[in-house]
């Protein structure tokens, strides 16, 4: 009955919202919106004691019926399911406070839709997560899709949100046909949906189709996760609003991604080939968006590439076969990631939505001094600083990921480096320094800054229950202390360098072909995007006016 209530609220307050929004007004709409992923919170909170006990499948209803095989919809709840869907809502329901308070006056009237389209943000993740067959996560997978899509383009009045909006769709739909192809191979192999009967069966296929089977699912994962070649799209979506940007990398879509594959992971253990490529992709974007960061200045796309870079350490953890490292980096990642964008928001809104670039603000620490503290916090976490939760998280990862091969181990410990270093360069340009302002700039609102101090408040402890996630989901291989104490002097020495260079030299350090993705996105839209218009074009032309017109005039 809790899974039920938990999944079913959010997808009741998208109803209610989207419906009768206009008629309850704004407010009751936040409200709605707040309760609903409030109640899935505290009945995901309530199932935790339960599936420790054991896993617990909730059949809801026959959903296709083909020959023989019966396609029932229901609820897959163990601790990986249940705790990570705690996790989502006790996030998105903090995003959701703060919603109120930063899209307050922010563009015109009808902001009912905004929350609308949270909670049907909300309810597609928990399809994902919570669902006991390929086919309801196929569901939910296309529905944070469509929900990204609302979103980022919400500002529709501006254009680079509307492109924006475009273009996470599109490159999404190139993870999501190869996905698709991954669900069709999975039932032919398998001969069933059903993610407990698939586990049971694996031993049965070959390793050969496991193979391909495992691949094109983790297309799937590469598109929604924003992981190289398929990444071009993520730090564009920051043209969206901040709480989107929030709920986005750490609650949300590109969490999908690899909590697919931790959900799945019996089909792509069972094959060496996919777990290297796995490696080898996260791996490649862990190092490339690491140094992407380094040389732009965009207040929220900093962030992004953080995003996904960080993702990459997930993704490297799961090539090298410590499944449970790289769900507890997502949970961790979870809060500070959303602290940061947290703190970026309310550094936008004290400047009127007005500048995007961090150089155009700085000095705030006097004047925004918890917003400061928050944003601090945020970038320890991530740094991998003691007792910050990314020391623990993040450190695990590398552990695992030494053990298994010297030189990623080596790669993961200078992204630690790279890391402290970009986002302390962030922090220093922002908040530190003197400069004074035309206009007053002042803390925001209590409502923005609670959900700030509540995720800086766990983002400091969650690394505590690391030995107890690790026993709950059954690994608790742990961390390498020399190592961790190796990877926190390098992120001591980035944030030292960061502040050298831009304090004591006052000088940034950056490169254009960093700055430019080594221009993958160029190559992309000016020859790949409208190399295909043109292409389309001339077809049409040719095949169209001379060919079929010709033909029947």
């Amino acid at each position: 009955m809790e899974g039920i209530v938990g999944i079913i609220s959010p997808l009741v307050g998208f109803l209610i919202t989207g419906l009768l929004g206009r008629r309850l007004g704004d407010l009751t709409s936040a409200i709605i919106a707040v309760l609903s992923s409030s109640l899935s919170f505290t009945f995901s909170l309530l199932l935790i004691p339960q599936v420790l006990e054991g896993a617990k499948k909730v059949k809801l209803y026959t959903f296709l019926e083909l020959g023989g095989y019966q396609l029932k919809v229901g609820l897959y709840l163990d601790p990986l399911s249940v705790i990570t869907s705690t996790i989502v809502c006790f996030v998105a329901t903090l995003i959701f406070i703060y919603s109120i308070g930063y899209m307050q006056n922010l563009f015109g009237k009808w902001t009912f839709k905004f929350y609308s389209y949270l909670c049907l943000f909300l309810f597609s993740m928990l399809l994902i997560v919570l669902s006991d067959n390929l086919l309801g996560i196929f569901f939910g997978w296309e529905g944070v899709g469509l929900a990204s899509y609302l979103l980022i383009g919400y500002f529709h009045e501006q254009k680079k949100a509307t492109n924006a909006s475009l273009e996470a769709f599109v490159m999404n739909r190139i993870g999501d046909w190869l996905f698709i192809f991954g669900i069709i191979y999975s039932f032919y192999l398998f001969k069933s949906l059903e993610i407990p009967q698939i586990f049971t069966k694996v031993d049965e296929v070959s390793l050969e189709s496991l193979t391909l089977a495992s691949l094109l699912l983790f297309g799937g994962a590469v598109g929604k996760s924003g992981q190289f070649p398929l990444h071009t799209w993520l730090p564009n979506a920051m043209a969206g609003p901040t709480p989107v940007s929030a709920l986005l990398h750490a609650a949300t879509m590109v969490a999908a991604g690899v909590y697919m594959v931790a959900r799945l992971y019996p089909i792509f253990q069972a094959s060496e080939e996919t777990l290297g490529v796995v490696a080898l992709i996260g791996g490649i974007t862990m190092l490339f968006a690491g140094l992407w960061a380094t040389s732009h200045t965009d207040i929220k796309k900093i962030i992004a590439f953080s995003t996904m870079s960080q993702l990459g350490y997930m993704f490297l953890s799961l090539g090298f076969k410590d499944k449970v490292g790289a769900v507890f980096h997502l949970s961790s990642h979870a809060f500070f990631k959303a602290l940061l964008f947290l703190g970026a928001g309310n550094v936008l809104t004290a400047f009127h939505h007005k500048v995007h670039h961090i150089y155009e603000v700085g000095g705030l620490k006097k004047k925004m001094p918890i917003t400061y503290l928050g944003f601090l916090v945020g970038a320890l976490a991530l740094s991998g600083i003691f007792p910050f939760s990314g020391f623990f998280s993040k450190d695990r990862i590398i552990s695992s990921v030494e053990e298994e091969s010297l030189v990623w181990g080596i790669l993961a410990l200078f992204g630690t480096f790279i890391t402290a270093y970009y986002i302390f360069r962030e922090a220093i340009v922002m908040f530190e320094g003197e400069r004074e302002y035309k206009e007053e700039v002042k803390e925001v609102g209590k409502v923005m800054l609670i959900p700030v101090l509540i995720l800086a408040f766990m983002s400091l402890v969650f690394g505590f229950f690391e030995g107890w996630y690790s026993r709950v989901l059954g690994d608790e291989r742990g961390i390498n202390v020399k190592g961790a104490l190796v990877s926190m002097s390098l992120a001591l020495m980035g944030i030292g360098l960061a502040w050298y260079l831009i304090r004591v030299r006052k000088k940034d350090v950056s490169f254009k072909f960093l700055y430019e993705q080594f221009y993958t996105e160029r190559l992309y839209h000016n020859f790949l995007a409208k190399g295909y218009l043109l292409t389309s074009l001339k077809l049409s032309k040719a095949l169209e006016k001379l060919v079929i017109d010709g033909l029947v005039n």
